[in-house]
């Protein structure tokens, strides 16, 4: 039976049985009408057939490649005929294997790209009805700050030892807001201004001193963390991993998702982001 590949070892990775394929250590499971019209006529009939089927096609980062495949074969004493899996012999085939590995990444490139943007398209327009705003949100907004301020946690930021020290003071104030906030309804929660924005106030105080050194997040605020949350969601959830790593570490969904995203599916991200059914 076929096997999942490691990232750190493949280029490419294709379960013919799944209907999966890693690329570069990010994994699509593709759905039926595009494996039938886009990938199996790229493996009709050479390397796939009624009675001779493929199982997986590896192409490590070495560039050695590796193909297995199922065959419907007779056993010669019973007589009976089962199904037995081998290895398949690609050294005769170099030119068809490198057409081959080259015709299944532009698919998972196209299949990829078209799966992320109607994503992110249903989602933009359900964002943009609703200016509601939970803890999911919240939540989200919190570690896009974070990520936003990871460069002044380097050995070579351009700060001084003082203002790296306020730097950790916001980034510590903005992880612990859910524990600290946890009673505030979402619209409630404060967020600390950071130390760039305390610099140009010069009003004398302690940084995170005063209440002035804190606010709510207003629409206008909001408005511009939409288009971020919306194309964190299209990535994490049209993705089935990447390079080992759940997509969803930003906020992990406390339900499973599949990664074949319908109409169905949507509905569900939707309404579990509007009842804030995300966990950290």
């Amino acid at each position: 039976m076929a096997t999942i590949a490691s990232p750190s070892e493949t280029s490419l990775y294709l379960n013919a049985f799944d209907k999966t394929i890693q690329f570069e250590g990010v994994m699509k499971t593709i759905d039926d009408d595009y494996w039938t019209s886009d990938i199996v006529p790229i493996l009709y009939p050479l390397w796939d057939s009624d009675k001779d089927k493929l199982e997986l096609f590896v192409q490590y980062k070495d560039n050695t490649v590796k193909m297995n495949k199922t065959k419907y074969q007779r056993n010669q004493k019973t007589g009976a005929y089962k199904w037995v899996s081998y290895q398949f012999d690609l050294a005769p085939f170099p030119t068809e294997v490198n057409d081959l590995y080259t015709r299944i990444v532009e698919k998972w490139t196209e299949y990829r790209v078209g799966q992320e943007n109607d994503l992110e398209r249903a989602l933009a327009a359900s964002f943009s009805k609703s200016t509601i705003l939970n803890w999911t949100k919240v939540t989200l907004m919190r570690n896009f700050l974070l990520m936003d301020s990871d460069w002044t946690q380097l050995g070579d930021a351009p700060l001084s030892t003082e203002e790296k020290a306020k730097w950790v003071t916001y980034r510590q104030k903005l992880r612990d807001i859910p524990e600290e906030q946890k009673d505030n309804a979402a619209n409630a929660v404060v967020f600390p201004i950071t130390p760039s924005k305390h610099a140009k106030l010069g009003d004398g105080i302690t940084y995170l001193g005063d209440v002035s050194h804190f606010y709510t997040i207003p629409q206008s605020v909001y408005s511009k963390f939409s288009t971020r949350i919306v194309n964190y969601l299209a990535l994490a959830i049209g993705t089935a991993a990447i390079d080992e790593m759940p997509v969803t570490s930003i906020s992990r969904p406390n339900t499973s998702l599949d990664p074949n995203t319908g109409d169905n599916d949507l509905d569900n991200i939707l309404k579990m982001i509007d009842e804030g059914d995300f966990g950290e």
